[in-house]
């Protein structure tokens, strides 16, 4: 048979467009790449359930994680404000700063706010990356004001043309509905407005007339009389494609739990970050820090380790990694690390099945905060769990070098066998000695035969409460069996008891990499955590 060279020409053009549009279908159905989101989170500086920079960060991970969009997104939280490797940043869609801002002349530095990091946010930016600032973050120096405009729109303006702190810029407390003005953009898609308590700052420093900017959120009732004076989240769309969105809102965690504030500020995250926001904006649930903890770590609990300060021959530094790394071998807790003992107050100790102490208040007369006091005694009260590790036990002691008007009775009942330097507790010799098993039937040492140890053989540490001693050594000084580790529980309120694990081995790396503390100390740990009576998660 034989075909017109018309109707060959029609086939081969048929073929053309079915394997068009096949290509089309299949590049429609496939996967769009991963969009990255970038959290620098800067260091804890208010009591607990404000300014919660870490578990803000956590907290949008683990929603954005279990956001359905057509993209997937990838976040990455950095710790200290900045990623150790700079290089992290080269892929981010967006970054987003929790963190402190700038508050005057002599405040602390804004981890991002240095002329070397700001020009290394400045070549993201340049390429289209997002950049976002959240409540604090949005205190700025006008030596990068013009920056910040671009960058984000708005910032809170605290200096005057003398460098001096003479806010043009304003703070309110107020529980009173917010407006949204412009409710075309995307950011407020599906967002109604609600009410919740907040510290707004406000009169904050806006361009004047440009056509990039937008007000998304304001509060009537702030009463400014400045143009957007009222404004208290704002987003930009620069010239290089990228956006920036800011919110002078986010002073308290609990407000993460209204449903309209959650996808407010989750649309702008994904609106800056370059997705698209669905009509009815983002939703998703909250999560409490249990289950946020179960998400991210895959643990059942979580623990705090506070340290920050030693003796200067005991290597904090070196020790806590390690303290962290055996107790985390268990595989079913996972542990934050403080420098600030003050985050006692700072941080929410409802959070900690567990606290780790390895501190010591060496020529530190006044470090714990009356707040931090006070918060430790409730966390035990309530049935909190403790450790003790090595010279911890020389804390806020009345004959502590340099630091005895730091002297806290109270800690004596927390920490059972203290190190009095009036007297004569001493050490041996640092070097090996055999650590002996005194209760072999105790979970925390089951299956565990004595062993050598490279340390510091601690001996005639004072306290008369009672304790279950665990492993005991024999001095070479004093030539009696000493003891070295040891448990008890303390009485709280409402029937519950704190469980407490002390042990003066510890003072360095090394016998922290023997086997078998890493396993005592995992065991303990696992110990504390299942008689943890907690508060009721936020």
């Amino acid at each position: 048979m034989k075909y017109s060279s018309s109707f060959l020409i029609f086939l081969f053009l048929l073929l053309l467009t079915t394997l068009w549009f096949g290509a089309c279908e299949v590049n429609s159905n496939k996967p769009k790449p991963a969009k990255r989101i970038a959290i620098l989170v800067g260091d804890k500086s208010h009591p607990a359930t404000l300014h919660e920079y870490l578990k803000n960060a956590r907290l949008i991970k683990v929603m954005l994680d279990n956001v359905k969009l057509p993209e997937k997104i990838q976040t990455a939280i950095y710790y200290q404000g900045w990623p150790e490797n700079t290089a992290d940043l080269d892929s981010a869609d967006l970054i987003l700063t929790l963190s402190d801002g700038r508050d005057g002349p002599n405040g602390v530095e804004v981890p991002f706010m240095t002329d070397e990091r700001m020009e290394i946010i400045q070549k993201q930016l340049d390429r289209g990356c997002g950049f976002m600032t959240f409540h604090f973050s949005t205190f700025t120096p006008d030596k990068y004001g013009d920056e910040i405009l671009n960058w984000v729109g708005g910032y809170f303006d605290w200096e005057n043309e003398k460098g001096e702190r003479e806010w043009y810029s304003d703070i309110e407390f107020l529980e009173e509905e917010i407006e949204l003005p412009n409710k075309l953009h995307p950011i407020a898609n599906g967002v109604k407005p609600f009410k919740v308590i907040e510290e707004y700052y406000y009169n904050l420093r806006f361009p004047g007339s440009d056509p990039r900017f937008s007000a998304i959120v304001n509060v009537p009732e702030l009463g400014s009389s400045r143009s957007h004076g009222d404004v208290v989240a704002w987003a930009i769309e620069r010239e290089d494609g990228g956006r920036g969105f800011g919110t002078s809102m986010g002073h308290y965690y609990a407000n993460w739990k209204n449903q309209d504030y959650r996808k407010l500020i989750l649309n702008a995250i994904v609106w800056t970050a370059g997705i698209e926001v669905p009509a009815n904006g983002i939703e998703v649930s909250f999560y409490t820090d249990k289950e946020v903890t179960r998400k991210l770590y895959e643990t059942e609990y979580k623990g705090l380790i506070l340290t920050g300060n030693d003796y200067p021959g005991h290597k904090w530094k070196e020790t806590t990694p390690e303290i962290k790394k055996a107790v985390e071998e268990s595989g079913t807790i996972y542990f934050d690390i403080s420098t600030n003992i003050n985050d006692l107050y700072q941080y929410d100790l409802r959070d900690y099945d567990l606290l780790v102490f390895n501190y010591c208040n060496w020529e530190d007369p006044d470090p714990l905060w009356q707040e931090s006091k006070k918060a430790l005694k409730q966390y035990v009260e309530n049935g909190g769990s403790l450790m003790f590790i090595h010279f911890t036990n020389g804390a806020f002691h009345y004959s502590l070098p340099g630091a005895g008007a730091s002297d806290w009775p109270y800690y004596r009942k927390l920490c059972r066998r203290v190190w009095d330097h009036d007297d004569n507790s001493a050490h041996d010799k640092y070097g090996s000695f055999k650590v002996n098993i005194n209760d072999p039937s105790h979970e925390i040492t089951d299956k565990i035969s004595s062993f050598e140890i490279t340390d510091e053989l601690y001996y005639n540490q004072k306290g008369e409460e009672p304790i279950h001693v665990l492993l005991s050594a024999l001095s070479k000084d004093t030539g009696k069996e000493e003891p070295l580790a040891w448990i008890y529980e303390i009485e709280g309120l409402n029937g519950k008891s704190s469980r407490v694990f002390q042990t003066v081995l510890g003072h360095g790396p090394e016998s922290l990499k023997s086997e078998e503390i890493k396993t005592i100390l995992s065991n303990a740990a696992l110990w504390l955590t299942r008689g943890a009576e907690r508060w009721n998660d936020l």
